[in-house]
């Protein structure tokens, strides 16, 4: 007797059709997707991974679960043994992870054991190179706790947008993200599926589990239907997140330089505060930090727009940048050790890694850089900078001190103290991402050497 697809089982064929679909048109060479399963083992994952191998009979995609053991309980074991039966059972490939999960991070214990959890389900599989999608079993229920709790925490509108169905950025996939948590039981007692309970999620000091237990099924009492409008609410302001996106990209047409680590502060200036913050926003995401608070944003917009124009500006915005002003931009600046004495001599690398690891990029490019057919037996010394240097930037001009030649190209006063100079014997004849020497500089016939620094 043919089996008869449940609503459910619909309901998920149509969500990966559509995603294949519009993955297709954007990547034609992808014809069997790599699908990754989020597998805890508890009810939700269960019924996914149950559901992704009925449809991958009629669907063409590869299935992998993939189960992150984070250590914290001591029923660990028996839960990665459960899955790895249940897995074979559908015989689908099985990867167990085990992770430690920081406890001390200062991101709370739910908070950093997710971190870990999506870091290792990103990472290499044992059959998949790198999977297509990850697919992750949140539903309706989990949609409305959500946007509780961003609300609880004064988030804003990305954040009140709660989950997304499809995030390609990060290659996640809710397909049951509008499905009651109800429908998921009701689908796991009818193919007699088993799942694990974790003991953690009936503890209300976790706050998704107070929202849960707790102010969840008040609310339903005198608003039956309020899963249901919340994820409405959710998908409603995620609408409104996606067109902020599209205003920050607007204003950010004139004043996002080609670095998106640099943006320029002549059209910020001219805007409200409010859409000066939402630019400024999505700079920092393009850049995938973690949101500041509108407060902290406001501040950030404040002081690189109203400090004086000689004030040594540094916003901590992570654990390792820092934004920084110089001559109407403001810049993402990595934080970097100490100088390190440098002097190497280059043998023809096209890459050298420097001790503070930035990096000099050599190309050979014609009529461009150093000639390099102009001197025999070559020998070019990499030096920090030690103060005195002088450089010809110009035929028929005087050699000028290479503080001005850098204040000329608007160089950064951070970048200058680490930047590193190359010399031919005792003279500087290359400044990276600067100048060659004038007496050096390739024809447009010769070949020349191009010295980039990158950071």
């Amino acid at each position: 007797m043919k089996h008869k697809k449940s609503s459910l089982e619909h309901q998920l064929n149509t969500f990966l059709v559509d995603v294949f679909l519009s993955q297709k048109l954007a990547n034609p060479k992808l014809t069997s997707p790599k699908l990754v399963v989020a597998f805890s083992g508890g009810l939700d994952s269960c019924v996914l991974l149950h559901l992704l191998a009925d449809c991958k009979k009629t669907l063409p995609f590869q299935l992998q679960a993939h189960h992150v053991n984070h250590g914290l309980s001591p029923n660990a074991t028996s839960w990665a043994n459960f899955c790895a039966e249940f897995s074979a059972k559908l015989n689908i490939p099985l990867t167990i992870s085990k992770v430690t999960v920081e406890q001390n991070s200062g991101l709370g214990l739910e908070a950093a054991a997710r971190a870990a959890r999506y870091t290792a389900l990103a990472s290499t599989h044992a059959d998949f190179i790198c999977p297509d999608f990850i697919c992750l079993a949140h539903h309706q229920d989990d949609q409305a706790e959500t946007l509780l709790l961003q609300l609880a925490r004064g988030a804003g509108v990305k954040g009140l947008a709660g989950m997304a169905a499809i995030d390609l950025s990060r290659k996640l996939l809710r397909p049951l993200l509008d499905v009651p948590r109800a429908s998921l039981e009701a689908y796991a007692s009818a193919n007699k599926l088993t799942w694990i309970n974790d003991e953690s999620n009936a503890d209300t000091k976790f706050d998704r589990n107070y929202m849960r237990h707790e102010v969840l099924p008040k609310l339903e009492k005198q608003y039956p239907a309020i899963k249901q409008t919340i994820s409405r609410s959710a998908a409603h302001l995620a609408d409104c997140s996606a067109l902020l996106d599209d205003l920050a990209q607007l204003d950010a047409t004139d004043v996002l330089k080609q670095n998106t680590q640099q943006l320029s502060l002549q059209i910020l200036v001219s805007l409200n505060p409010a859409r000066a913050s939402n630019l400024v926003r999505w700079w920092l995401a393009q850049n995938q930090l973690t949101m500041p608070s509108q407060q902290q944003l406001l501040q950030i917009v404040q002081q690189l727009l109203g400090a004086k124009a000689d004030a040594a500006i540094q916003i901590k915005v992570s654990d390792s940048l820092t934004v920084r002003r110089y001559q109407g931009n403001a810049y993402l600046v990595p934080d970097m050790p100490a100088s390190t004495p440098i002097n190497l001599l280059w043998q023809g690398e096209e890459c050298m890694i420097l001790p503070d690891n930035s990096r000099l990029i050599f190309t050979q490019k014609m009529g461009e850089g150093f000639a390099l057919n102009r001197v025999k037996n070559i020998k070019l010394r990499i030096k920090n900078r030690e103060g005195g240097e002088r450089f010809k930037p110009e035929l028929g001009r005087p050699y000028r001190s290479l503080k001005q030649v850098l204040q000329t190209h608007a160089m950064p006063p951070w970048q200058r103290e680490k930047l590193p100079l190359i010399f031919m014997d005792e003279t500087l004849v290359i400044i990276p991402n600067v100048s060659v020497d004038a007496n050096l500089q390739a024809s447009n016939d010769e070949m020349g050497l191009v010295v980039n620094w990158v950071l």
